[in-house]
């Protein structure tokens, strides 16, 4: 075996259980520590995934020679004084969306891990689902035109108002922190992140009483394409493939043809082309381009897809790959930093009741 990247994964909560699966199957990977205020959840996934060790607090691990990398998959108030605690030592790091609260949050984050030499990667797991994959090697390839209408929701159901996601000042906001986050990224990584013109959103908490929003819509403005994200964690439908409350489709339409992408059916990419023109094995008519299924063994829990399709072992796959070889990753903090400032245009937009001018303050971090 070649070189191995030592992990600590700091938080052990819900979502926690999708990096850390998807980690464990990596044979580059290496488990350090589990690290969780609550000790108990901490020892629960040494148990589980099979970690050295465990602590309460991420600077008890920090000193250690073989922790070469921290992924933060944490409350979104801890993202970033994490992510700058472990790039100060000299750790890379993988931090769940959004990355922080704010732009000057983001921008210590970026010039933090520049001053390190670190990676520093923000986790858009649907990058690496074959669907959504597939999608952007269809736009890549011009197979249906110029893009020029984006139509995207991610719904679900929360029933407990107790939960840190509707408590402001540890989420930053609601739906629009926790889910349209992932379509503005998509979009911006579909379309090769093209400059943003304006952004509009309304929302509030329609069927709650939530101090955030439940329910919301975003409109995103760039010279060739308008986004249209809507998203709301109050939503009562359930999905076909786990019974869970989870709703979710893309439609991307370009001069050519349309996409549609529906992650928890099957199939769950479905290409029109008009023509008979073959290309690619797309044909005229609507068809199902064939998908490489995840191994049996990759699939983790997870609500958000169909279980023959799971993006979280490519997706750690990739960060490990570009920290051990030093390569790129595909959703730096510049990037990251880019879907922040959509959604804070988009919480500007609805204070003001106006659609808001990009960019809100000048870039951050050199590059």
């Amino acid at each position: 075996m070649g070189k191995q990247l030592g992990i600590v994964v700091v938080g052990c909560g819900g979502i926690s259980n999708c990096h850390t699966a998807a980690l464990a199957r990596i044979p580059e990977v290496k488990l350090i520590a589990s690290v969780d205020i609550d000790e108990a959840r901490a020892k629960d996934f040494v148990h589980r995934y099979g970690f050295e060790t465990h602590a309460a607090d991420l600077g008890a691990v920090l000193g250690r020679d073989d922790v070469d990398a921290v992924v933060v998959t944490t409350a979104n108030d801890t993202h970033a004084p994490l992510s700058v605690k472990a790039l100060e030592a000299g750790k890379h790091v993988l931090v769940q969306k959004p990355m922080a609260l704010t732009l000057a949050e983001a921008d210590v984050m970026i010039a933090t891990a520049n001053r390190a030499n670190r990676k520093l990667m923000v986790s858009f797991f649907e990058f690496f689902h074959p669907a959504f994959r597939r999608a952007k090697e269809i736009v890549d390839q011009g197979l249906i035109g110029d893009v020029f209408f984006f139509k995207a929701i991610m719904a679900w159901y929360m029933p407990s108002m107790t939960a840190w996601r509707f408590d402001p000042k540890i989420s930053g906001g609601g739906i629009l922190m926790d889910g349209h986050v992932h379509h503005i990224a998509y979009f911006q990584w579909l379309l090769g992140d093209p400059p943003v013109e304006s952004v509009y959103s309304e929302f509030g908490a329609l069927n709650s009483t939530a101090a955030v929003e439940d329910t919301g819509v975003t409109l995103i403005r760039t010279a060739k394409a308008i986004a249209e994200i809507s998203g709301s964690n109050r939503l009562l439908e359930p999905n076909a493939q786990s019974g869970r409350y989870f709703k979710e489709w893309i439609e991307i339409f370009g001069s050519r043809g349309t996409i549609h992408i529906d992650p928890t059916e099957r199939p769950s990419l479905r290409v029109y082309i008009e023509g008979n023109e073959l290309r690619e094995s797309l044909g005229g008519g609507w068809i199902a381009p064939r998908l490489e299924p995840s191994p049996p063994l990759e699939r983790a829990y997870s609500n958000h897809f169909n279980p023959d399709e799971n993006p979280w072992v490519d997706e750690h796959r990739h960060f490990v790959d570009c920290c051990i070889n030093d390569k790129p990753v595909v959703s730096d903090g510049y990037f990251g930093r880019k879907v922040l400032e959509i959604l804070m245009a988009g919480y500007r937009s609805h204070a003001e009741g106006r659609k808001i001018r990009l960019p809100l303050v000048a870039a951050g971090a050199p590059r």
